[in-house]
């Protein structure tokens, strides 16, 4: 005959007679149960099993009920109501009060129970509302969610609200202190998106194994000077080298760039974002014609070599001051800052994950799902906060870049230009 499954089981062990005992104490009305019910059932047994951990530590330390004991040095003194944290809210429990034995030498004192102690820790309630709301769950709807017909406590909208933030604080801070030395970055990819009417700049960094890394993220009204300018001096006053080989993968933005150029230098490997490049010369083509020359920019930036690249490109320039002369200008301002990776001769994989912007756009749409039920920021700071907490909710599914095997290529040939643009200036 086999053993029963629970003797193999951590916690609580019951053979098959102790089980019949437990059953005729407890007579579970089944009818009643269903009706009622079985989620109710759990959450009072849950209820129950924690007030009898309390009860089995008074017993530990006082002895057995009724019992007299020269040799005891603590009391029971009755029972108070108190609190407990089960399924991310605040339940009422009873708790046995221990005291130390009044003696005339030493007096008496409140003993604490390490079970009330250890069934209120603030992750126990912490860990699923933050998870709650970042999957969605509004606050209002919070308490509807967890609520099972037993008293809850610090449930309500302004309640969750307010220890969603004081649960996210401590991480929040604990990533803007965040030292980057420890990691071997090699690409910086930065972009502003906009989220909720507000423009947020964030940076994400890719490591020699393509692992990829939410770095700073800061919120303003526009993609400023100001703004990029403290953004860049975060991540080096935190640990990245100004005078290391990094490819900076950006959005466009002029501002963005000449702060990049001023803590890295005029020599900075940047690399536009092509398909914001395309976007822009689309902004001025007739409807008409804006998938035929998404198609012809596609295929210059899909060439292996810059010159040819470059050689098609100029073509398309030279169709667009025939259509528009905006379109062209747009095509020229910055033309030379999309073919950074063809100038590296990097290709494959790489050069396509490195040739966007999107590692950021996709980690945002995830951003905007989580923040989609956060109707009110009391300040930007509330904003910037939740932003954060929402980006690095994202990053636990970042996959491996695509093409990291060529990371170490791409270091090495960006070491070789500035060595010969070294020896060309001198």
């Amino acid at each position: 005959m086999r053993k029963s499954s629970y003797s193999n089981r951590n916690g609580v062990k019951v053979n098959s007679k102790q089980r019949e005992q437990l059953l005729d104490i407890l007579k579970p009305d089944i009818k009643g149960i269903i009706r009622e019910g079985v989620e109710n059932y759990i959450g009072n047994g849950t209820r129950f099993m924690l007030e009898l951990l309390m009860h089995a530590e008074a017993k530990e330390l006082c002895g057995k009920r009724y019992t007299r004991s020269e040799d005891r040095r603590m009391v029971r003194w009755g029972t108070e109501k108190g609190t407990a944290q089960m399924d991310g809210a605040r339940r009422s429990v009873e708790r046995p009060r221990i005291r130390v034995k009044r003696t005339f030498a030493e007096g008496s004192g409140e003993v604490p129970l390490q079970t009330y102690t250890a069934m209120n820790r603030t992750e126990l309630l912490d860990g699923p509302l933050v998870a709650a709301i970042l999957s969605g769950v509004s606050a209002r709807k919070y308490a509807d969610i967890v609520l099972r017909r037993l008293e809850a406590k610090g449930i309500k909208k302004s309640a969750v609200s307010r220890r969603t933030v004081e649960a996210t604080k401590p991480m929040v801070d604990q990533f803007r202190n965040s030292s980057l030395k420890e990691h071997d970055f090699v690409a910086l990819i930065f972009d502003g998106v906009h989220v909720q009417k507000r423009q947020i700049i964030c940076c994400i960094g890719i490591d020699m194994n393509g692992k990829k890394h939410v770095l700073a993220v800061r919120v303003g009204a526009t993609e400023n000077e100001v703004v990029c300018r403290d953004l860049i001096r975060d991540l080096i006053e935190r640990g990245l080298t100004p005078t290391k080989e990094y490819l900076f993968v950006v959005d466009g933005s002029r501002a963005l760039i000449a702060a990049i150029r001023a803590a890295f230098g005029q020599d900075a490997f940047i690399q536009r974002c092509q398909e914001h490049k395309i976007r822009d010369v689309q902004a001025y083509v007739p409807h008409r014609l804006r998938a035929e020359f998404r198609e012809k920019m596609q295929a210059a930036y899909n060439q292996k070599t810059e010159k040819r690249a470059y050689e098609r490109l100029a073509k398309i320039r030279l169709e667009l001051s025939l259509i528009s002369e905006n379109a062209a200008n747009s095509l020229t301002e910055g033309m030379h800052e999309t073919l950074t990776l063809h100038r590296l001769q990097i290709t494959g994989f790489l050069k396509a994950s490195l040739r966007t912007t999107n590692i950021i756009e996709s980690a945002f749409s995830s951003v905007r799902r989580y923040m989609g039920r956060v109707t009110h920021f009391r300040d930007e700071s509330h904003r910037e906060l939740w932003t954060i907490r929402s980006l690095l909710e994202a990053q636990r599914h970042f996959r491996t870049l695509r093409g990291h095997r060529q990371l170490r290529k791409l270091r090495q040939r960006m070491r070789e230009l500035n060595e010969r643009r070294q020896d060309n200036h001198d």
